[in-house]
């Protein structure tokens, strides 16, 4: 095993690899968006892509949520710029829900989801 293989393998002592940390740390910092570009991600079943997705737009809300109460005592029309943001994010959660329900019956299809959360979970 070559060098670059073996650092890639490495396991830390709570016994996740580097790539995983890093992974959990986009998932905590809701940074759903960019959760394919890691090659752990892309390696898990759908199932596991759904559940951190979820997680990772969750996270994404509760920041955006704190902002928002925020903004709407100092900017209103930002918090209402916001606001739609909110909602996508909440429409986004509930196709998750619903792909987390129908994924283990093996009755998740592309065409149920919009293409944006399909290529995510693919």
């Amino acid at each position: 095993m070559d060098k670059e293989k073996e650092n890639s393998f490495q396991e830390h002592d709570s016994g996740y690899s580097e790539k995983q940390m890093d992974l959990d740390a986009e998932i905590a910092t809701g940074e759903w968006e960019s959760l394919k570009k890691y090659k752990t991600y892309q390696k898990r079943s759908r199932q596991w892509k759904i559940i951190a997705t979820y997680q990772a737009v969750n996270n994404r809300l509760n920041q955006l949520v704190r902002l928002y109460y925020e903004l709407l005592k100092d900017k209103p029309k930002d918090a209402e710029k916001l606001l739609k943001e909110l909602r996508r994010l909440r429409l986004i959660q509930e196709f998750l829900l619903q792909c987390m329900v129908w994924e283990p019956k093996g009755e998740l299809k592309r065409d149920m989801v919009p293409k944006e959360i399909w290529e995510l979970i693919e």
